[in-house]
């Protein structure tokens, strides 16, 4: 018998920088997501198992990261996701169970780890607010750790004792500021997601929205302006004239360099 000539396997090489294709399928997104994070690990000096281990955290958030190119989740999802605390208290007040009560937790611990890390969304100024009303960042990662570990309570309770969820949510409650950095890092060297608009971008930003949408609503009005006179001019009702009157009126507001006589 001839004995089988082993093969040398070619060290695995890998880019140092690599942005994000959303068109692949589903487990290669998820494995560019986890090579990612380990690297980004390794770049920040935030290594896997250096406190705890925490491998389990790795793959937890790879998926999280998978998901926010799924539809499908962020559909799911999105109607428990809560503005403030207020709102978060409202959601609850309808949960009639506990693990609907572990959703809502999980799901806003989840939003705000991805906003503070992935997006760098959660806090941002907003020109013309008053510093007085503005959220500090460390209020948002207090949020998303009180969150986790709550989750992970919950997800206690379901199983009638410690789970291996359980015990990754609370490593994320404990270590949020930790997976916040590497996501911070993962965000700028491979997700390409470094762009923050400045507050006076962000104003100007609202300026252009704000005649994009003047701009569409002047059209609605001027259509429905343009339909109510042809109708006039078709049938010479008398209650159309007063309706012209309004119509031209409400133009003027938006365009006040719009003229109309109305008919005799």
């Amino acid at each position: 018998m001839k004995s089988k000539k082993k093969v040398a396997k070619s060290p695995v090489r890998y880019r140092t920088s690599r942005l994000f294709d959303s068109t692949g399928d589903t487990p290669t997104s998820y494995f560019f997501m986890l090579n990612c994070l380990l690297h980004s690990r390794v770049h920040t000096g935030l290594e896997s198992n250096t406190e705890f281990y925490d491998e389990d955290v790795n793959v937890y958030i790879a998926h999280l990261l998978n998901s926010q190119i799924d539809p499908e989740y962020m559909a799911l999802n999105s109607h428990y996701i809560a503005r403030d605390e207020s709102d978060l208290a409202r959601i609850l007040a309808e949960c009639d169970d506990n693990r609907h009560r572990y959703t809502v937790y999980k799901v806003n611990a989840d939003h705000l780890l991805m906003s503070l890390g992935a997006f760098d969304s959660a806090g941002g100024d907003r020109p013309g607010r008053h510093p007085v009303f503005k959220t500090p960042r460390s209020v948002f990662l207090g949020r998303a750790s009180a969150y986790y570990a709550l989750a992970s309570s919950y997800a206690c309770k379901l199983t009638r004792g410690s789970s291996g969820l359980s015990a990754t949510l609370r490593k994320l409650s404990e270590g949020i500021e930790t997976y916040v950095k590497i996501l911070s890092y993962m965000r700028g060297q491979y997700l390409g997601l470094i762009k923050r608009y400045s507050p006076g971008e962000l104003f100007h930003l609202d300026l252009t929205i704000k005649d994009i949408e003047r701009g569409e609503a002047l059209e609605t009005k001027r259509n429905e302006f343009l339909d109510t006179y042809h109708e006039w001019l078709q049938t010479g009702v008398n209650e159309l004239k007063n309706k012209l009157a309004e119509q031209a009126k409400l133009l003027r507001e938006i365009d006040p360099t719009f003229e109309f006589t109305p008919p005799p």
